[in-house]
């Protein structure tokens, strides 16, 4: 034996322990020890491939093929691949629902590994009990919800997609009845049910109203989570018939229930709420002559009639934006938003003339007076009433005054300091249409000829229509802010003159004409002194002293 052949053996031995390759050269010379060196290559080569297949299976690769039977080494690593194998197949099996595996064959581990499964088991009976109890409860509330007439919807807010109806709004959106039909467009309403989920404010009720079909809807809106994603459940209510009941209560809060106008209350509050919005409008202030006389001698009925004949009058020479009222006994008032006083005014002569001819029974007329807001006056509701009472007071006391005289005609208009608008022009012209106005009154009164009377009348225009213009003279010069307002009395009030004027010449000194021209002297000519001159004579005086601080 060689001992260069033994330390061969010896290093090649030493290369398997330390699970180094083994090169299959050099061989050996020694015949006798060729034997003992192709055993040593054939455990070189078992042990690699028991070495590389255990290397797989620390990697989890369990598909790697097994050594062969020939590898004396590899029986105990290809049971616990067997086992790996089983382990890995009850493991799928218990992923898959199959809790009836267990493991016997790896100690420690199969007593955890059983001891889970039986969790794992108890925990899936479990969550099928709750699944039970929550389907149960879900079809329960899709029961509930389904039988409620309120409609329920749920809407994805990012998508806006429609994820979950209730039967009734179902119905509605889906399958509408000709009766639901007539609320129009109602892809319109679904899309305002999804801006009221895109609204963020802290109040989450909304009302939706079907122009169509009158209906009111209100909507309640709620964030939730559905199926993961961020939605809107949308309770809506069919509200009509609350909504008209309400109406109903504050109609009969707010309506006077013999004329079916607005009553006191209705006009002190928008009366209230035009001054502190700064808005420009006419109050008139309304009280019917004789009220009193009709309701004495001809019964209460009559007054009625009387109060609901002035109300449907109001009514019809109004527009859809004037309010109406009746706020007292034989108190009316109005308001006219964006009108000025002389068109009020003009509406209220006309309408004494429509009541004026259908007297019957008894006579009807009414007294009025008119204050016109711009806007900018820093008035009260209180202070605006109280100036048109006072002017609508100014009206009926000279409508008095006439009635008592001698066959209901005032012979002689007595000029008084209340008159008096403390310019020295004005007054002077103002003296002299009075005169003109008397002269006339007891030419009819006398019953003088058309000839005088037209002469009379002639004059009576002709000096109106200069004093208006000399007037509107001075307001222009010391630039009156109200010129034009003015100016539109000044229009009507030639108006007014002029068809009364025709009227005596056509017709003669008629008493019934002595009357109106009673009427019309204190509606056009003695109220307008005393409320509109006085002011402008006033505003005057005020300039003309301011010039002359300013000079001196």
């Amino acid at each position: 034996m060689d001992n260069q052949d033994i330390d061969l053996l010896v290093q090649q031995l030493r290369t398997i322990l330390l699970n180094k390759p083994l090169s299959k050269e050099p061989r050996v010379q020694s015949e006798e020890l060729e034997t003992l060196q192709d055993g040593i290559f054939y455990l070189a080569d078992c042990l690699a491939e028991a070495n590389g297949f255990l290397d797989q299976l620390r990697k989890g690769n369990l598909d790697t093929p097994s050594p062969g039977r020939h590898n004396f080494l590899a029986g105990s690593l290809k049971e616990l691949h067997s086992a790996l194998k089983h382990l890995t197949w009850q493991a799928n099996q218990v992923a898959n629902g199959d809790y009836s595996q267990s493991v016997d064959f790896l100690g420690d581990f199969s007593a955890s590994f059983n001891r889970m499964i039986a969790q794992l088991a108890e925990r899936e009976s479990q969550l099928k009990i709750q699944s039970q109890i929550q389907g149960e409860s879900v079809e329960l509330m899709k029961a509930v919800m389904d039988g409620l007439k309120d409609w329920i919807m749920v809407i994805y807010q990012e998508s806006g997609e429609v994820v979950y109806y209730n039967q009734s709004a179902k119905q509605f959106f889906e399958h509408p009845t000709p009766d639901q039909k007539q609320c129009g467009n109602y892809h319109r309403f679904l899309e305002f049910i999804r801006h009221c989920g895109r609204e963020h404010s802290e109040n989450r009720d909304f009302e939706y109203h079907c122009r169509e079909s009158r209906r009111t809807f209100r909507i309640r809106a709620y964030d939730i989570q559905w199926s993961g994603k961020m939605a809107c459940a949308h309770i809506i209510t069919d509200v009509t018939s609350e909504r008209e009941y309400q109406e109903q209560i504050e109609g009969l809060a707010y309506t006077d229930a013999l004329t079916d106008l607005y009553n006191r209350r209705f006009c002190l509050e928008n009366l209230e709420k035009m001054l502190e919005e700064g808005k420009e409008f006419t109050f008139c202030m309304i009280d019917l002559d004789g009220l009193k006389y009709a309701n004495d001698n001809f019964g209460h009925d009559a007054g009625d009639e009387y109060l609901k004949t002035v109300a449907r009058h109001l009514l019809q020479d109004s527009r859809s934006i004037d309010l109406i009222c009746r706020i007292g006994g034989d108190e009316f008032a109005a308001l006219f938003p964006c009108c000025k006083a002389p068109v009020i005014v003009e509406k209220m002569e006309r309408l004494d003339r429509v009541l004026e001819e259908e007297s019957l029974r008894f006579p009807m007329s009414l007294s009025y007076g008119v204050v016109y807001v711009d806007g900018g006056e820093r008035l009260s509701a209180a202070e605006v009433m109280k100036l048109a009472d006072e002017r609508m007071y100014v009206l009926k006391n000279m409508k008095k005054a006439a009635r008592n005289s001698l066959g209901g005609v005032v012979m002689t208009w007595v000029w008084s300091k209340d008159l008096e608008t403390g310019n020295e022009e004005i007054d002077r012209e103002h003296r002299q249409l009075l005169s003109a106005v008397n002269r006339l009154l007891e030419a009819c009164a006398a019953g003088r000829g058309r000839e005088e009377l037209n002469r009379i009348v002639d004059f009576l225009v002709q000096y109106t229509q200069t004093h208006f213009a000399h007037e509107e003279q001075l307001q222009q010069r010391y630039g009156y802010p109200d010129y034009q307002s003015h100016h539109q009395y000044h229009q009507a009030f030639g108006k007014a003159a002029e068809d009364l004027a025709r009227r005596l010449k056509e017709e003669g000194g008629t008493a019934q004409l002595a009357s109106r021209l009673n009427k019309q002297l204190v509606s056009w000519l003695i109220n307008h002194i005393k409320m509109e001159d006085a002011k402008v004579a006033r505003y005057i005086q005020k300039v003309s002293e301011s010039s002359k601080s300013s000079s001196n």
